[in-house]
């Protein structure tokens, strides 16, 4: 025979169980409902941010850049401007301006000039390739390619660079350019990025393989239909 005291036991199990059932049921809901709606929301926040059509950037950074045959790479301070349109979320076209300066070091020499100001710009265009997105963080690589200009002359009080063993002055020159984007966004619009990037010249019939590096601010707008 069962006890009555068994029974007590049993319904009180019963009890507790029939109230601990809907709790967990009702948690277990709660959290799925949190996790859909949290991916939605990423999601919205993803197209919201990468459909935009237009990216303008500005900053500055430098430049790692040969000066001549014979020289050693000098630091030069830049500053650099870019335009991307986005034809898709992930793919877009992308033109820079860039103009690089600073004094080089030139060994003894007879006209006594020793750190003569020297200047570069470059203009370059080429496809860019947003393959890394998230909701604060993206990440693109693109290809460049356009013309570069040289002024050596310009610090060197009327001595011709050539003489001091630098690259002689350039009105146009072919300039490439290889660089990967690392953005921060602060807003859907806004973002920080870092940029390091190789930066090939032609200067003096010579090849220049220049290392540099860019932070900017970028400011998005438009939107891609």
């Amino acid at each position: 025979m069962v006890s009555k005291k068994f029974v007590r036991c049993i319904a009180r199990v019963a009890a507790l169980a029939a109230a601990i059932v809907p709790y967990a049921s009702a948690q277990s809901h709660r959290h799925h409902e949190n996790s859909v709606s949290r991916q939605y929301r990423l999601s919205r926040a993803i197209k919201e941010t990468y459909t935009h059509r237009w990216e303008i950037g500005a900053g500055g950074g430098f430049l790692r850049f040969e000066p001549g045959p014979l020289l050693r790479r000098d630091d030069q301070i830049d500053w650099a401007t870019s335009a991307a349109y986005y034809l898709t979320p992930q793919y877009g076209i992308v033109a820079d301006v860039s103009g690089h300066f600073g004094d080089t070091s030139l060994p003894n020499n007879f006209y006594t000039i020793y750190h003569p100001l020297i200047t570069e710009y470059t203009f370059m265009a080429g496809p860019q390739w947003r393959f890394y997105r998230r909701e604060k963080y993206a990440i693109s690589a693109h290809v460049l390619g356009g013309d570069a200009m040289g002024n050596f002359d310009g610090g060197s009080h009327g001595v011709p660079a050539p003489l001091l063993g630098m690259w002689p002055d350039s009105n146009k020159t072919f300039a490439a350019s290889v660089g990967v984007d690392f953005d921060y966004n602060f807003y859907p619009n806004l973002a920080f990025r870092w940029e390091p990037a190789y930066v090939y010249t032609h200067f003096g019939g010579a090849s220049q393989n220049n290392k540099g590096m860019n932070f900017e601010l970028v400011y998005r707008f438009g939107r891609i239909k």
